[in-house]
């Protein structure tokens, strides 16, 4: 997993030194990674999208935290743009449950959960990185449930919920009416699946477009997503290449 941050070529310097992006900072990047930092395309707190991260998404290769999170954050803005386009919802970082491997500190990716915005919300997107595969949690707030996809069903996949769903409600534990580790679990079925290994990342953003629209997703009828996975691609990129348009 990537831990860095960046500023795209397309920032001015006084942009750089806003979000704290330091000339230190930028070399450890080329250093650690053999890249140019200068070719970082999107930035936005603690995620970054590189030029290669680009030629992940078209060349079919796997999405790691930074695609996914950048997925996450723009449904968000697209949401704060055009309010009633989804039904209100929550954005956990995928690197919540990734940094917590690393016993680092974690309340940082869900200090925008409190009761607040729990009581506005409907739903809560929790994408989930275990052992290279990328799955989706989400949870219903108004039925208190918790609703599970996976691209490529397991039941390994599955045994890392209950930790996943703690973790979450020690760093948010005063932001729920009830205890979020006693929901029932549902493993949703009929979802579209992948017919290779590198596609549960962009079956996770999909998923999580799909279940924030108004009207219920019918899964039985959701049907071409294999063959327009290559499409899903070029348009998550060409919004990431967008945000350079000034």
């Amino acid at each position: 997993m990537r831990n860095l941050a960046g500023i795209s070529r397309y920032y001015s310097v006084s942009t750089r030194n806003l979000v704290g992006i330091t000339d230190e900072l930028l070399g450890i990047t080329e250093e650690l990674l053999g890249i140019n930092a200068n070719d970082m395309i999107y930035a936005y707190g603690h995620v970054f999208i590189y030029r290669s991260q680009i030629d992940e998404l078209l060349m079919s290769e796997y999405l790691d935290n930074n695609h996914v999170d950048t997925f996450g954050i723009f449904l968000v803005e697209k949401n704060q743009m055009c309010p009633g386009l989804y039904l209100p919802f929550l954005f956990v970082s995928s690197f919540h449950w990734g940094y917590k491997k690393f016993n680092a500190d974690t309340k940082k990716f869900v200090s925008h959960i409190n009761k607040e915005s729990v009581n506005a919300a409907n739903l809560i997107l929790v994408p989930i990185i275990e052992s290279s595969h990328w799955t989706l949690l989400v949870g219903n707030l108004k039925n208190k449930v918790w609703d599970f996809y996976d691209s490529l069903p397991k039941k390994t996949h599955r045994a890392i919920l209950p930790e996943v769903i703690s973790h979450l409600y020690e760093d948010t534990t005063t932001s729920f009416a009830t205890d979020i580790r006693r929901w029932r679990i549902r493993k949703i079925k009929q979802v579209p699946t992948q017919k290779n290994s590198v596609d549960c990342g962009m079956y996770v953003c999909k998923y999580m477009e799909a279940v924030i629209q108004p009207e219920a997703v019918v899964w039985a009828d959701v049907k071409d997503w294999e063959d327009n996975m290559a499409k899903f691609r070029a348009e998550f990129a060409y919004a990431i290449l967008s945000t350079t348009i000034k």
